[in-house]
């Protein structure tokens, strides 16, 4: 088989999930000033009716949260199953003469080209239609289509290494939102722990800016269109992350067994840790809350403890050390 014959391989095996990803993508922005434009003509029809109204036709990607969440599924769906693979598929890739660590390149940069290239076409796509329909403004359009090409390969990285360690895709999209969202609520519950047990000088006061941009570790808050206003900060932040969601899929790829077992975890090891984890934020979770629920109260806080404790003991069990059906 010829150098090339793995990506061959991997883009035939994948077609349909790379044109997929790849035209929904080029036609995201696009249609969105395709769609602000009839908005547009709209309004001009209904000064007829109406008119004292004014009309603009402009754009700001400021206020496309929407445009945004549309722009993560591709990534989540391509970490989903580009990667991995049945049984039958991955025993076929890994008996060819390449080694893991160009079985995963291979796969891997495939996706990321296919993310990247595709929103390179729409961002000319979007240009030939301004230069067309001439909009009055265009606001925030750079800083979205740049911050969008990173964000979306964070999410990439995110998602396929979730799905390095996990054994069915269940596991990979718990673990990867998990991850998604762990900054804010081991923050969380920090803050509600500490101001419990030691009081309110336990809590240290954050200064701007850092209040503004260190929400950004935190890769569910890519969602909403703020980060372009930090764009220095939050794009830096995000491509860091997505350098170490690769480095870790790319190492738990040559170190773990890469079929679905079945199981939470593939890696026994790795399951205890998250169990203890689980129980741990579970526990102190619960106590925080029904230590303020119970006005302060020390014995709404050990209630709480062990209300936790029963909740991370069912969570870690049945999700997570139980083996479940393959999916």
């Amino acid at each position: 088989m010829p150098i090339s014959g793995l990506l061959y391989k991997e883009c035939k095996q994948r077609q349909t999930l790379l044109l997929l990803t790849a035209g929904f993508l080029s036609i995201l922005g696009p249609l969105a000033i395709i769609n602000e434009y009839f908005h547009y003509k709209d309004c001009l029809r209904a000064l007829q009716l109406y008119p004292g109204s004014v009309c603009t036709f402009s754009i700001d990607y400021s206020n496309y949260r929407n445009l945004i969440g549309l722009h993560f599924i591709p990534p989540v769906v391509m970490g989903l199953f580009l990667i991995r693979a049945g049984r039958a598929e991955r025993m076929f890739t890994l008996s060819l003469p390449y080694s893991r660590s160009r079985i995963f390149h291979t796969k891997f940069f495939l996706g990321a080209a296919v993310l990247a290239g595709s929103q390179f076409v729409s961002y000319g796509v979007s240009d030939i239609l301004f230069l067309a329909l001439k909009p009055d403004a265009v606001h925030h359009f750079q800083s979205f289509s740049a911050g969008m090409l990173v964000i979306s390969l964070m999410i990439y990285a995110l998602v396929t290494a979730a799905g390095t360690i996990t054994g069915n895709l269940a596991a990979q999209l718990i673990t990867a939102f998990t991850v998604s969202v762990f900054p804010i609520v081991v923050m969380t519950i920090y803050l509600l722990n500490a101001e419990f047990l030691f009081g309110r000088q336990a809590v240290p006061d954050i200064d701007f800016p850092w209040s503004g941009f260190l929400i950004y570790f935190m890769p569910a808050a890519y969602i909403h269109t703020s980060w372009m206003y930090y764009m220095k900060h939050a794009l830096f932040i995000s491509a860091l992350m997505g350098f170490c969601f690769y480095l870790f899929g790319y190492v738990n790829f040559l170190k773990m067994p890469n079929e679905r077992s079945g199981h939470f975890i593939l890696s026994k090891h790795i399951e205890r840790i998250i169990q203890v984890l689980v129980m741990s934020l579970s526990m102190l979770g619960s106590a925080g809350v029904c230590g303020y629920a119970y006005n302060g109260s020390y014995t709404g806080y050990i209630f709480g403890m062990l209300i936790g404790a029963i909740i991370g003991f069912f969570i870690s069990y049945y999700f997570i050390y139980k083996k479940t059906k393959q999916i």
